[in-house]
């Protein structure tokens, strides 16, 4: 009976040879993909024939890879260009061995076996072949392919039959003894978080509340007093607006124009007067002047009264400075102008204590008190240390004057006196327990089989929002929990295992790290000695939930004489 089996293109030589031990038929077809990793070493298919040879089985290759035909020939593997062509039956070696009676590999023919040599006997050796430049009328008449003459060809046998049986026992000494790997496994991790919480701290809460997110709140009382001694800078103000007389002119020759009492005419400085009656200006009249003569408007003309908007002597103003007409005037068509100096305008001045200079002392007071107030709950005098004040909840009662400030209004002086008090209050939270609920919630979230990272705990609060006395703490709080794993049993699970599956079962818990020897080991081997799992600490920056990587090893194996494992010596080890 004859069985065929399909390899995959990443599968190894130890699946190869475990699927042959596992089948009971004696002819066995191995179908090659392009590019199998198993058809890049001649020593695979040496370790192939010698399982075979091992359980007495024959194995055929079965590929339409040239190259990979040659190497399965050179170690004495049947080889098949396709699964029919197997399935018909087996060939004689001349047959299989091609054209000119032995196996060509790609870029290369092969050696005649000679005479008195049959080609099924003799062992193929494969050389490039080398383009002879000749004339054609120079060409021999027998083809020539680039090999060298036939009474050379034993010496050259016996040389390559030679190197492979030291490979193929280095090989395969290094396949018994030699396998080995080192699993490193970062246990996954994942965020717990943001959670985000409101804390509140409010009056007639004694202890905190983990289960409503409650504090305890405080007000604590202060006395505030202000006193100080103040100028007496009122004075009795007398003022007399500034009066003169302006002239309007009306440049309309298409009809009259009237300005009422209380128009405002204005200096280019903006002082401004108001008329003191109504003005009627007729319209401008057309006339004839010059020389030579021309048409010319005249305007009508008016004057009227005015008084200095604002009093005292800043409206004497003079001659021709009036020139600003009403703001509902076209300027266009009527013009304005004061002929003669304004005024008048005066102003008289007799000190003495007015109600301003009492009013201005109790702000300036009560702005001390507040400042007083604010310094007092800076120092915190009185407050339990570790208790914070929060000056947006702060209420100071009315100031209290040290006197009546009515007897102070009307006095001739030169200074007074004057003093305040009042009581304040502000509330005060210790805002220690804030975090510490905040935590127990984070450590409530931790899934099973995690453990809160302590390192990673972070609890930020925010700025507290104040609604009368009710103050609310804005906390987000987040961490890492880490896989909790058990080496010994996870080691366990993937023993035997191929290494793609054996990073599929380990990435489930973490970032998995295989790096094995002989770099074409392709399962854990079986051995207790042959295999370690390391876990390794999570480092502050990995992602969560991290899992298996798809490279073979993180770093390339180093180059050793097989038989050596890489800075350990001389390996003995069985195989897994």
């Amino acid at each position: 009976m004859a069985a065929i089996v399909y390899l995959d293109i990443d599968d190894e030589i130890t699946s190869a040879a475990a699927r042959i031990r596992s089948l009971t038929d004696e002819r066995i077809g191995l179908v090659l993909p392009a590019g199998s990793r198993l058809s890049t070493s001649r020593i695979n298919f040496r370790l192939l024939a010698r399982e075979a040879a091992t359980h007495g089985k024959q194995v055929d290759v079965i590929t339409n890879d040239a190259s990979a035909r040659a190497l399965a020939a050179s170690a004495g593997l049947p080889t098949h260009e396709s699964v029919a062509a197997f399935e018909a039956g087996p060939q004689p070696a001349a047959a299989r061995a091609g054209a000119g009676g032995a196996a060509v590999a790609t870029g290369g023919v092969a050696a005649d076996p000679g005479p008195g040599r049959p080609a099924d006997d003799s062992p193929t050796v494969v050389v490039p072949a080398v383009p002879t430049l000749t004339k054609p009328a120079e060409r021999s008449p027998v083809p020539q392919v680039g090999r060298p003459p036939a009474r050379r060809r034993w010496p050259v046998v016996a040389a390559v039959l030679v190197l492979i049986a030291v490979l193929a026992t280095s090989g395969t000494a290094a396949f018994l003894l030699l396998p080995s790997a080192q699993i490193t496994l970062v246990p996954a991790t994942d965020q717990v978080g943001p959670i985000e919480l409101n804390v509140t701290a409010q009056a007639g809460v004694t202890a905190p509340d983990p289960v409503n997110l409650l504090v305890p709140a405080v007000r604590f009382p202060f006395t505030v007093t202000a006193t100080d001694t103040f100028p007496a800078t009122g004075v009795k103000v007398t003022e007399t607006g500034a009066t003169g007389e302006v002239t309007f002119s009306s440049l309309n020759t298409g009809g009259s124009n009237t300005i009422r009492q209380g128009a405002i005419v204005q200096t280019e400085s903006g002082i401004q007067f108001r008329t003191l009656a109504d003005v009627e200006l007729p319209p401008a009249e057309i006339g004839i002047a010059g020389d030579p003569p021309a048409f010319v408007v005249i305007p009508s003309t008016r004057k009227v009264g005015v008084e200095a908007v604002a009093p005292g002597p800043s409206g004497n103003v003079a001659a021709g400075t009036i020139v600003v007409v009403p703001e509902n005037e076209n300027p266009l068509r009527t013009k304005v102008s004061n002929q003669d100096p304004t005024t008048g305008g005066s102003r008289t001045e007799s000190p003495q204590v007015q109600q301003s200079d009492v009013d201005a002392a109790l702000r300036t007071l009560d702005a001390s008190l507040a400042t007083a107030f604010d310094e007092q709950i800076a120092g915190a005098t009185g407050v339990p240390d570790g208790t914070t004040l929060f000056p947006a909840t702060k209420a100071l009662g009315a100031a209290t004057p040290t006197i009546d400030p009515a007897t102070l209004v009307g006095t001739e002086a030169a200074e007074f006196e004057l003093g305040v008090s009042a009581e304040g209050t502000v509330i005060g939270v210790d805002p220690g327990p804030v975090s510490t609920l905040a935590e127990a919630r984070l450590r409530a979230a931790v899934d099973d089989g995690f453990a809160l990272d302590e390192a990673t705990i972070n609890v930020q609060v925010g700025d507290p929002i104040v609604a009368g006395s009710i103050i609310t703490f804005p906390v987000t709080v987040r961490a890492l929990e880490i896989r909790e794993l058990d080496p010994a049993e996870l080691l366990a699970k993937v023993r035997g295992l191929g290494l793609p599956q054996a990073r599929t079962v380990l990435g489930a818990y973490g970032a998995v790290r295989i790096t094995v020897w002989p770099d074409w080991v392709t399962a854990i081997p079986t051995r207790e000695d042959r295999a370690t799992l390391t876990i390794e600490a999570a480092s502050p920056e990995a992602s969560p939930g991290t899992s298996g990587e798809p490279s073979r090893s993180d770093a390339p194996s180093p180059t050793t004489s097989p038989g050596t494992s890489p800075g350990t010596g001389p390996a003995a080890s069985p195989a897994p």
